[in-house]
């Protein structure tokens, strides 16, 4: 790739994934006491550091962001935790970097070919998840009728369905590729998301991929007759995600028990009966636990919460939650200032006059409701995602950044801008 940041994109997904794929090794302690995986990940945000255009730090699109990372260091300085928030700090910041890398890769090469050059980050997951269904190596998965898993030899299904989500994502917004290559690809990594049975990951993904074969199969007709045609094809597809949702009504039986009477899980988790645990992998018990330490703290906990990584010391597992999560260790400044971003970023998305507007919102639907059962900002996987979605967003918003202009008095055609839009820089 002639494209500098285009390289390092690619680099920092494919790198990841590599990680990740060997945990073994890379969840252990390296010499100076971090694991391997958070020295990788820094290294990975201090080069984005080197590498983008300065500037974009200034983006006024990235305000959410900056007010985010300010309530994780408000919360961690009154409640004398500094040294747990840096891992945090460390993930937005490697969140916002490559966000504007993403940016800045797009507006050098054109989403298609950026986009298709991306989705060469899935060789890697897809080739061990093939490995791992070719010689039956599965993990079995919590809740009634879940069946197993096939993640690759991965650490959890939950980080593995954020990456094969990743690359659907990605090859949604992959149009430079040949049809039959691109629905070869979006089919492929479908399979493996359902392989990989996170039910969070398929209930969060089914809009996107409702509407992406729906906007595919409708773009091909001619304005004229796309209301007819998009009837009859919405039609269709109801009926087959009725189909399916038949098909997997025992994988998700816990969801009709919850929805038949959601407000009997309202209660402290003392008083949670031993089959209410087991409901959605015991999700609402957890949660519950989490809001009852929560309400029960002091003023400086309702609002600021209890700190970085507080829920170490005083849980067994992670919310699964973003909300909730963010709710014990920032308090319901964290929750506004959360609730902000993903807000902002959606009306960024509304905002958008050209593109596949339709498709752009679903992606910012299904990250949100992956939020609510899991929590992909917690992960280097899950901020991939995002950043990917952001970045594209923020393209499709400002239009491509102008290129630098050269120094020397040497004209260079090498260098000449893309465009004559500017982006919104704080004033």
């Amino acid at each position: 790739m002639r494209s500098l940041i285009a390289r390092y994109v690619l680099f920092a997904l494919s790198f990841r994934y590599l990680m990740s794929a060997h945990h073994d090794f890379t969840f252990d302690a390296s010499p100076i006491g971090i694991s391997w995986n958070a020295l990788g990940s820094i290294s990975v945000f201090l080069l984005g550091c080197l590498l983008i255009r300065t500037k974009h730090l200034l983006l006024t699109t990235l305000i959410p962001f900056y007010a985010v990372t300010s309530v994780v260091m408000m919360s961690a300085y009154v409640n004398h935790s500094i040294g747990s928030s840096i891992d945090v700090v460390v993930k937005f910041g490697y969140l916002i970097i490559i966000t504007i890398a993403v940016y800045e890769s797009i507006s050098e090469r054109g989403e298609e070919r950026t986009m298709s050059l991306l989705l060469w980050a899935m060789v890697t997951p897809m080739l061990f998840q093939f490995l791992s269904v070719v010689f039956g190596i599965s993990k079995g998965i919590e809740g009634r009728g879940a069946g197993v898993s096939y993640v690759g030899g991965y650490n959890h299904e939950s980080g593995f369905s954020t990456v094969l989500a990743t690359g659907f994502v990605i090859a949604c917004f992959a149009t430079g590729l040949k049809l039959w290559v691109r629905g070869g690809a979006l089919l492929t990594l479908l399979a493996g998301i359902l392989m990989a049975n996170y039910r969070t990951a398929i209930v969060a993904f089914a809009p996107m991929v409702f509407m992406q074969f729906n906007a595919d199969v409708i773009s091909r007709f001619s304005p004229r007759v796309r209301i007819i045609i998009g009837l009859a094809i919405l039609t269709v597809s109801t009926a087959g995600l009725l189909t399916a949702a038949w098909f997997l009504r025992e994988k998700f039986a816990d969801l009709s028990i919850i929805y038949s009477d959601p407000g009997r899980l309202i209660k402290p988790p003392s008083e949670y009966t031993p089959d209410e645990r087991q409901l959605l992998s015991a999700r609402p018990y957890i949660w519950a636990g989490y809001i009852d330490a929560y309400v029960n703290g002091g003023i400086k906990n309702l609002v600021l919460g209890f700190g970085p990584n507080a829920w170490v010391t005083k849980f067994p597992v992670y919310a699964h939650n973003t909300l909730v999560s963010t709710l014990y260790e920032y308090g319901i400044v964290g929750v506004v200032a959360m609730i902000v971003l993903w807000g902002w970023m959606i009306v960024a998305a509304l905002r958008v006059k050209h593109g596949p507007k339709g498709k752009l919102l679903a992606a910012h639907g299904s990250f949100l409701l992956l939020n609510m059962a899991t929590m992909p900002h917690w992960t280097i996987e899950g901020n991939l995602l995002y950043a990917i979605i952001c970045g594209y967003t923020f393209y499709l918003l400002l239009g491509p950044a102008p290129k630098p202009v050269p120094t020397t008095a040497e004209p260079s055609t090498a260098l000449a801008p893309l465009s004559h839009a500017r982006p919104n820089i704080l004033k």
